[in-house]
């Protein structure tokens, strides 16, 4: 990649680069959610879920909750291995690598992605899997993914609908900071079904007035399976060729799982 986003002095990868003027990228880990903007119409079929409060976004550790998880082989068709293996997350440069952290089949109590407002199965999900990695050298960027399986694919083309109309809504549930931008719906081209991404830029970081999050959300839908996919950092810029940020490669990846 040619330029990236400008570290957080805590990064230490991208210390002399930009986690998340003159560095490149890398960020939050479980970041505070942020949004883009463009809504999709839910049809009436769909289910009605039961709105709940969002939480309020947590400032990234460098704490792992739990033990990590051994790294699943994939490719038996469960959800959970359709899950994106650390080697094949994009980091915010050549250096930055992934391990994973902890893999579930349930979704986290402050859901998976940072605009999002029912848990999966409150839209049709039938079964989900969730995985979250950490940097291998201790930054305090964070990265998480979610496949849901759906009972058909009509039920998961309205469920992908759902999920980009909460991007329009996400500038909401960042009011705690004082500046709040949500990027515009970028669509991403996959060698199957579809892909969208967006960025959340909000802050300023807690203790760095002049760090923000830079909150990457991408949803990759394939037949009747979604996934989701939050890449988060803090950093002083966001600096990537249009196409090459490292969100696009996550949701290619994350679709050719699927």
């Amino acid at each position: 990649m040619a330029s990236r986003t400008r570290l957080a002095a805590t990064t230490g990868v991208l210390l002399p680069v930009l986690l998340l003027g003159g560095l490149t990228a890398c960020g939050p880990e479980t970041t505070e959610p942020a949004s883009s903007g463009s809504n999709g119409s839910v049809e009436s079929e769909s289910p009605e879920p039961t709105e709940t409060e969002p939480s309020e976004p947590t400032e990234p550790t460098e704490e792992p909750s739990q033990e990590p998880s051994a790294p699943s082989d994939g490719g038996d068709g469960s959800v959970t291995g359709a899950l994106l293996p650390a080697a094949d997350v994009p980091g915010f440069n050549e250096q930055f690598t992934w391990k994973e952290l902890a893999t579930d089949t349930r979704e986290p109590q402050d859901l998976a992605g940072t605009c999002h407002k029912f848990e999966m199965t409150s839209i049709g999900a039938e079964e989900v899997a969730y995985r979250t990695y950490q940097p291998t050298q201790g930054d305090n960027s964070a990265a998480s993914e979610l496949v849901a399986a759906f009972p058909d694919d009509k039920t998961a083309t309205r469920a992908y609908a759902v999920l980009k109309s909460w991007q329009a809504d996400c500038a909401g549930q960042l009011k705690k900071f004082d500046r709040v931008s949500v990027g515009d719906l970028e669509p991403v081209s996959t060698d199957a079904g579809e892909g969208t991404w967006y960025l959340l830029t909000y802050g300023p970081a807690q203790g760095n007035p002049d760090e923000a999050f830079f909150d990457a959300q991408g949803i990759a839908k394939v037949g009747d399976r979604i996934a989701v996919v939050r890449l988060s950092l803090i950093g002083q810029d966001y600096n990537y060729p249009a196409g090459e940020e490292p969100m696009v490669a996550a949701v290619q990846a994350a679709a050719g799982r699927l």
